[in-house]
């Protein structure tokens, strides 16, 4: 089967989504709403719809045979175990009272999340990215990228740009690294003699997605994005005008002029951006089936 990594982006929202309506709809029950009101009714109703998003995708990844990604997975497990240890009652105290030990582990767990939700979309690419290889070295990389654990990786047998993909991402995701004698590194003592490392990037926010522009573009994107904002503004309004009345010959040339910069201005975003799209895939097998044999 094909696993893309915008089905991974989109089980992640949907998943955010629908915890985040079920903790609602348990505090509105908590605090007196009965079947049939019509503020329950309304979040049962979108709770409805966002399973219903999320079923085929959660269906089709429970039977993948997929190496997953989620970094600093053995901080988060840890802090989960402690948690756990409380009691509901406890932990229902910790979150009205914001404090107490299981409310500042609570927090600490909360904050690695959050900031794997706000990767979301690279860690969907490298997650991808780790499925296309054998597995021995995918999970070897898992561990390295996840917690830092182990030893540098073979990664001789992909091309550069596979292997400077890897790096970037990685780096993307907090892990500083370098490929060095053809095997992937977090061995700081290498990365000034390194044949690939990450490069000079700055994180820039598009609506709810984390983009990234290389440090000497920066300039260059903040004024392509004001462009683009001016841009659209001026085809709203003239789109409302020409809903309200008949463009003059002189006004219907202005508007095909600015639609035509606004489409221009989109795809120089997408030249200053890297991985705007998320178009990354892999062929996975189900659990239990045979492993691939893959070619680079």
């Amino acid at each position: 089967m094909i696993i893309s990594s915008r089905e991974l982006v989109d089980h992640a929202v949907l998943s955010r989504k629908r915890n985040e309506l079920q903790f609602k709809r348990d505090f509105l029950l908590k605090t007196g709403a009965k079947d049939g009101d019509l503020h329950l009714k309304a979040v049962d109703e979108e709770l409805a719809m966002v399973e219903n998003k999320l079923k085929p995708i959660g269906e089709k990844l429970s039977i993948a045979d997929l190496l997953t990604l989620v970094p600093g997975r053995k901080e988060i497990g840890d802090l989960t175990g402690e948690i756990n240890k409380f009691s509901r009652a406890e932990l229902d105290g910790a979150v009205k009272n914001k404090a107490g030990a299981a409310f500042d582990l609570m927090k600490k767990r909360a904050v690695l999340i959050k900031s794997n939700y706000e990767r979301r979309e690279d860690v969907a690419r490298l997650t991808i990215l780790l499925n296309t290889f054998p597995r021995k070295e995918g999970e070897g990389l898992r561990a390295l990228i996840e917690d830092g654990q182990g030893g540098d990786v073979d990664v001789s047998f992909l091309p550069k740009e596979k292997q400077q993909e890897l790096v970037n991402l990685a780096a993307r995701l907090g892990r500083p690294c370098c490929v060095f004698a053809g095997s992937f590194s977090l061995d700081k003592k290498k990365v000034e003699t390194a044949e690939l490392r990450p490069p000079d990037e700055v994180k820039r926010l598009l609506g709810s997605r984390s983009i990234w522009v290389e440090a000497g573009k920066v300039a260059l994107f903040e004024e392509n994005e004001k462009l683009l904002a001016q841009l659209l503004a001026k085809i709203q309004s003239k789109t409302a005008e020409k809903q309200s009345r008949k463009l003059s010959e002189e006004e219907s040339v202005y508007f095909d002029k600015i639609q035509t910069d606004y489409i221009a201005a989109l795809q120089k975003r997408a030249e200053l951006v890297r991985g705007i799209d998320l178009a990354e895939s892999a062929k996975v097998y189900k659990k239990g089936a045979p492993p691939a044999v893959e070619e680079y």
